[in-house]
């Protein structure tokens, strides 16, 4: 008996092969893309993942909270990491680590990379194979440095790595003492150089205070510790630590809110310490676009299935009338369904092999298809027999409940329930995918607007450079000879990049102030050339002046930071950051608001402060246009004043950008996503108009001869599937707009849903419908009158 369903199911298939083609495209097309979406799905719930004891891993996160609202960063002052240890005894262990771009040197070899300094603890709490040195020991030196094996390739090649010496930053120099494997993609605690995190000491930096926020910090719980109970007992942590600092120094008056918390390893990569949103949201949208398109392939199928079955009237009259019972009919329904879901997940793992590297570098990651993945088939298998049943499931029990002599009589599409279904079913399906435009409309509008909002200040044509040791001592040498060649409009120098200003404080003091409410302030430090640099405007007063001796107590604030002073005419005020006359500053004047942080924060208070020693970043403005022109000779220049530092500059333009790759990333996903599904929603129009078509042969031909046109005809086969279409975009421009609105709201600055977009969406995918069934609607609106009539 299955024998036999199988074999009837391959003469089925190969009988309609127009039709079979377009199902097994459709659903094959759909199951790749969930395929893909599943493994890269896959690979982002597994970050750090790897580690054994990462349920027990926690990264120190806290909340500052100010009358001008909360701060919430994972910054901590650097003696957190050992007193917690010792005074929590749910907390077994912690470590301290920093961050830092140095110049590495070894032999000839010259380059720039980003180091990590941690306390020895890190290789107990974490998880690295070490290839050689002891995870124990590596760290008993100061000087010791571990580096991964992909770093001992690039320094050494061929030579033992250990016990080599290399430099860093031109002058200090530290002994490899440990190497280790590459650390996994899915780990959100990469490094390629590390060493021990008391050399910050010697680099200028305190280690040893409380209230300066500078450092981060994970922790390990012991292994019964409950996480909430943890988070209470540490709650105040930090903020008896200010307390008890405050007191030691004779000032009783201290009243900071400072929360802190334990924020998982597991969730660090997908998930904000701030709301909780954060990349999460991507696995929402991608699984969701995942789940549209395998429906969009099995309506596809059903439609199809429904549609052609009075082409199986007279089969399934026959077989009924022979003794076939409805059980047998809808066995060999799903069985063809099955076999056509098998055949379409053969082809879509053949498109996944094929197409994983180009999605790879599309999504960003290394994924890949590992076919030795036992959960993996089982996951296929199963979702190939859900599919199978799903899509093959009303046709089974539809087709199995025909009348045989009604079927023979009159045909089995007249019912006006068979009608209605497979409508709703199209309806649905361009739902989705006009759902799919306009998501792909909007999202592409707010990165057109990240990148082309007013921020305040001019970015093009200006480079960032970070200054080190030869660079940084001669920066006035440097800044001369850089002047000194035409294309060079301004130099300057600041001590953060001017669109991402991180460090701020509260306990400050402003002349007139009527209020005991704390408000926290961002500052930042420049010179005298960076505000004509960046292309700001001053609103009142005026900027720092190299040649004014007490500009070094001067500050500059912003617009946003006047208006929460309440200081109408703020200029010849003074505000402070302390007690004592060294901490009071004068401000000379207010520049206009600039975005100063990532759009998804809102502009903040600003103070600028004139002190070029603790500037190390370098800004080069150059003539529009010019900077390719002249990049050569400003590395001559460079290389001139500061040479074994590598010249790297950094467009600030494309800094930028890169700051919302995620974005245009998510405008390339969505935007192909949605080409693949209109097209499989394509497929199914095609063979539905085919369908109908074939249905009102014979109506055509009585048409054409009682005078009706080609254009008139290819009207009335199109009319319907236009109406399809509107009333599928009614539906989705509600359900679109609440769903990108959401979106949306993660950003304080972005751009508006605007009717124009929903109209975009009407326009397209009405063109689409039409392109999709215009050949079927001329093909048969240009047959024979006599040939339409002899039909059947």
């Amino acid at each position: 008996m299955i024998r036999n369903y199988f074999i009837y199911a391959i003469r089925n298939l190969v009988r309609q092969k127009g039709f079979s083609i377009i199902n097994i495209a459709g659903l094959a097309i759909g199951m790749a893309i969930a395929i893909l979406i599943y493994i890269w799905v896959q690979h982002e719930l597994s970050y750090d993942k790897f580690n054994t004891k990462y349920e027990r891993l926690f990264r120190l996160v806290q909340t500052q909270h100010y009358a001008s609202g909360p701060l919430t960063t994972t910054c901590m002052p650097g003696p957190i990491a050992k007193d917690i240890r010792d005074e929590i005894p749910e907390i077994k262990n912690s470590f301290m680590f920093y961050s830092m771009t140095m110049t590495v040197n070894y032999g000839n070899k010259v380059f720039t990379e980003e180091v990590r300094l941690a306390d020895p603890e890190l290789f107990e709490m974490f998880d690295f194979d070490f290839i050689e040195g002891s995870p124990s020991h590596v760290f008993e030196e100061l000087k010791s440095i571990v580096i991964t094996e992909k770093m001992a390739k690039k320094l050494f090649e061929s030579e033992d790595p250990m016990g080599k010496i290399i430099t860093l930053n031109n002058d200090l120099e530290f002994k490899v003492t440990g190497v280790i494997e590459e650390i996994p993609e899915n780990s959100s605690f990469r490094f390629d150089i590390c060493f021990p995190f008391r050399n910050i000491e010697e680099m200028g930096q305190s280690i040893d205070e409380y209230g300066w926020n500078s450092y981060y910090v994970y922790i390990e719980l012991m292994e019964n510790a409950s996480y909430p109970d943890v988070n209470k007992k540490i709650n105040k942590f930090l903020e008896n630590k200010g307390r008890e600092r405050s007191l030691a120094e004779g000032n009783d008056d201290y009243d900071s809110d400072i929360d802190l918390f334990l924020f998982p390893l597991e969730k660090i990569h997908l998930y904000s310490y701030r709301d909780g949103r954060g990349d999460i949201q991507f696995i929402y949208i991608f699984s969701a676009i995942a789940i549209f398109i395998i429906l969009i392939a099995c309506i596809n199928f059903m439609n199809l299935a429904t549609a052609r079955s009075a082409k199986r009237a007279k089969e399934i009259s026959i077989r009924k009338s022979v003794g076939a019972d409805r059980s047998n009919l809808i066995r060999q329904f799903l069985g063809e369904s099955l076999m056509i879901s098998f055949c379409a997940m053969l082809i879509a793992i053949v498109l996944v092999s094929v197409l994983l590297p180009w999605f790879s570098l599309l999504v960003g990651k290394e994924l890949v298809f590992d076919f030795s993945d036992v959960s993996l088939w089982l996951l296929l298998i199963g979702t190939t027999l859900i599919i199978g049943v799903l899509a093959g499931s009303y046709p089974a029990f539809y087709l199995s409940a025909f009348n045989p002599a009604k079927a023979m009589r009159n045909g089995i599409n007249k019912g006006k329930g068979n009608f209605y279904f497979r409508r709703s079913l199209v309806v649905f399906q361009f739902v989705l995918s006009v759902g799919l435009i306009i998501s792909t409309i909007v999202v592409k509008r707010q990165l057109n607007y990240l990148h082309n909002n007013k921020l305040g200040m001019d970015l093009n044509d200006v480079s960032l450079m970070t200054l080190r040791g030869n660079a940084f001592e001669k920066y006035d040498v440097l800044k001369n000879d850089l002047l000194s060649n035409p294309n060079v409009l301004n130099v300057s120098r600041a001590n953060s990049i001017p669109f991402y200003i991180g460090s701020n404080s509260g306990g400050i003091e402003w002349e007139g102030k009527n209020t005991e409410d704390d408000i926290i302030v961002g500052f930042t430090f420049a010179d005298e050339n960076y505000i004509e640099t960046m292309g700001m405007q001053m609103r009142d007063g005026r900027f720092f002046a190299g040649e004014i001796q007490s500009d070094t107590s001067a500050v500059v604030i912003n617009e946003t930071a006047a208006k929460a002073f309440g200081l109408e005419n703020p200029v010849g005020k003074w505000l402070s950051w302390g007690d004592g006359e060294a901490n009071r500053y004068h401000i000379i004047g207010v520049v206009k608001d600039f975005h100063h942080l990532p759009m998804q924060q809102g502009i903040d208070l600003m103070t600028m402060y004139y002190a070029p020693q603790n500037c190390r970043l370098m800004l080069v403005k150059t003539r529009a246009g010019k900077y390719a022109q002249v990049k050569d000779e400003l590395e001559t220049i460079w290389t001139s004043n500061a040479p074994g530092f590598p010249y790297e500059p950094k467009l600030l333009k494309e800094l930028y950008e890169n700051a919302y790759t995620d974005e245009a990333r998510l405008i390339r996903i969505i935007g192909y996503f949605a080409i693949l599904a209109i097209f499989i929603s394509c497929l199914g129009l095609f063979a539905m108009s085919t369908y109908m078509a074939e249905q009102r042969t014979k109506e055509i031909g009585i048409r054409k001869i009682l005078g009706a046109s080609t254009s008139g005809i290819v009207s009335l086969i199109s009319r319907e599937f236009i109406i399809w279409v509107l009333i599928a975009n009614l539906i989705a421009w509600p359900v679109a707009w609440f769903a990108m609105k959401d979106w949306l709201d993660g950003y304080v600055y972005h751009t508006q849903i605007s009717p124009d977009i929903f109209g975009m969406a009407l326009l397209i995918s009405i063109v689409i419908a039409l392109l999709t069934i215009t050949y079927q609607s001329l093909s048969t609106a240009a047959k024979k009158p006599v040939e339409a009539i002899k039909y059947e």
